[in-house]
């Protein structure tokens, strides 16, 4: 089969989620192209989840996004003479990076809102290769070193259910209300004898400290891994509990854990958890998705509120993992 692209470079900076959203598209090359040489510039945190994996041959680091830096890296990376440059950073500087690149051909993304990101990502490569079949699945690899450095410290015999409880600052309209994390935890160790464990970065430990010395079998890790360690993390676990943030996408990448997504301001069909063994919980309210990063009501009694995300209960999500036998 003669195949048009051999050398391909796929361009995406920014949140971790998109990050791990756009993977599909290296895999399904690959797939199709065993022998195609593609690689991915990035930043330097989701650099992390991917400089591992097999079906890329190299990862490029973003040390910066000032114009004299990209042109440097741009004159460097059209020393490789691609064949077609993937673009899923439309913004002008990144439009220069490609620019400087060079390539016999190049594609640039379009966001759109009527399609998942996981697929608008995708049918921006498959303009150009036409061939491509979309996974119905993300996948991650993982080096087995690291998944075995954390399984080390998680000697039980008990089922599994991470707790993501917070996302980023900004984005308020997003975030689950911490008493509803709490008595979710409880229920689960109650009901399912269960261990939990509360993830999140060292910017989380502070929120968190909530979940401290509240019971034997909640175990709190803010702050204690890398990203790479923490998508380890995401799959040793039987069940993942999140908001819409990069965690909950990477714990749908790994191969074990079911994703239960928990949905407010942000739409479900946009950013809802890719993959069949993945739900999406979300409130039946006429003002959803908004896409607002705070609620227009903002607060009520002094505290910033999301109805949305409050007329999600505990039990929606213990309904959810009963339902579907996810902790059998």
């Amino acid at each position: 089969m003669n195949h048009k692209y051999q050398k391909i470079l796929i361009i995406r900076h920014g949140a971790i989620g998109d990050v791990v959203h756009t993977s599909n598209i290296f895999r399904s090359i690959k797939n199709y192209n065993p022998n195609a040489q593609i690689d991915y510039v990035t930043g330097k945190v989701p650099a992390q989840l991917i400089e591992h994996d097999s079906r890329l041959n190299h990862v490029y680091v973003l040390k910066g996004k000032d114009y004299k830096y990209l042109t440097k890296l741009g004159l460097e990376l059209r020393k490789q003479k691609y064949d077609l440059i993937v673009n899923l950073q439309p913004s002008i500087r990144f439009r220069y990076l490609a620019f400087l690149a060079g390539a016999k051909s190049q594609v640039v993304y379009k966001k759109t809102f009527k399609l998942h990101a996981v697929e608008n990502f995708f049918e921006t490569a498959r303009k150009k290769i036409k061939e491509l079949e979309n996974p119905q699945n993300l996948e991650l690899e993982l080096p087995q070193e690291v998944v075995d450095k954390v399984r080390a410290d998680f000697p039980t015999d008990k089922k599994i259910v991470i707790l993501n409880t917070q996302t980023s600052a900004a984005r308020h309209g997003r975030k689950w209300p911490m008493e509803y994390f709490k008595e979710l935890a409880l229920d689960l160790i109650e009901q399912y004898n269960c261990l939990i464990v509360v993830s999140g970065s060292k910017e989380d430990i502070k929120a968190v400290k909530v979940f401290e010395n509240l019971h034997p079998d909640i175990v709190v890790t803010a702050g204690k891994y890398s990203i790479l360690e923490s998508a380890a993390l995401f799959s040793l676990a039987d069940v993942v509990v999140s908001g819409d943030t990069g965690p909950l996408h990477i714990a749908t990448a790994v191969k074990k854990p079911f994703c239960i997504g928990l949905y407010g301001a942000s739409s479900v069909g946009r950013t809802g958890p890719w993959g069949i063994n993945h739900f999406a919980v979300s409130a039946d309210l006429d003002c959803i998705p908004c896409d607002r990063r705070k609620c227009k009501i903002k607060e009520y009694n002094g505290k910033e509120i999301n109805p949305c995300l409050m007329a999600i209960k505990p039990e929606h999500i213990l309904r959810v993992i009963k339902d579907n036998d996810l902790l059998v």
